[in-house]
């Protein structure tokens, strides 16, 4: 009976309202008070109650969201786009393996006329090295002879030093080289792989 009188009082306090409006807002604030309005209430500290003319509650609105709720959101719209690009990527990728290779003794062609190209600049790397070494040699054999000279000696110190900055030179090609073989051997590998996965029955199948 004291329910039934309670929602007559609700109902009797929405009656200004509902003779100018078709809905009706109501939601407790942060102290807990009961707030009724003919439009969404912003001071509202939880979900809005929606009601019809006759108080029937027809659904329940979401509070904004707060600050942190929307950075979040935020982050959460970023990271979709990100996995968007990423996926869309991945199709064109797979697209392109499909298209370039036929079988994987082309992966096979492909990987070693790469890696031969990183091991013939190594070759020639080496090869300087080798000249430029021998070149020093030379160069200090003729030290004893220049001792006391200081023109002659001066000039093959310089010399010494160039040799030494050319042969460290070339020594960091060659280290750029073998990394740049090595990764193109791990880029082949990848493809290697994804190539067995596409060109599987179940995944050619998608």
């Amino acid at each position: 009976m004291k329910y039934k009188t309670a929602i007559s009082i609700g109902l009797l306090a929405l009656a200004p309202l509902t003779v100018h409006a078709q809905k009706i807002y109501m939601c407790k604030d942060a102290a807990g008070k009961t707030l009724t309005s003919d439009r969404p209430i912003p001071e509202c500290s939880g979900n809005i109650k929606e009601l019809d003319k006759q108080g029937i509650v027809r659904r329940e609105i979401k509070p904004p969201p707060t600050a942190a709720e929307k950075e979040q959101m935020k982050k959460e719209e970023e990271q979709k786009k990100a996995d968007d690009l990423a996926a869309a990527e991945r199709k064109r990728n797979d697209k392109a393996i499909l298209s370039r290779f036929r079988n994987e003794e082309d992966i096979a062609v492909a990987r070693k006329r790469n890696v031969d190209l990183m091991q013939d600049q190594i070759k020639r790397e080496n090869t300087a090295i080798a000249n430029l070494e021998k070149k020093r040699k030379d160069v200090e054999a003729q030290m004893p002879a220049a001792k006391g000279k200081k023109n002659v000696e001066a000039a093959l110190n310089k010399s010494i030093e160039e040799i030494d900055a050319a042969i460290k030179d070339s020594k960091k090609r060659v280290q750029d080289y073998e990394a740049e073989a090595a990764q193109i051997n791990a880029n082949y590998d990848q493809t290697l792989k994804r190539y067995r996965e596409l060109t599987t029955a179940p995944a050619a199948a998608k």
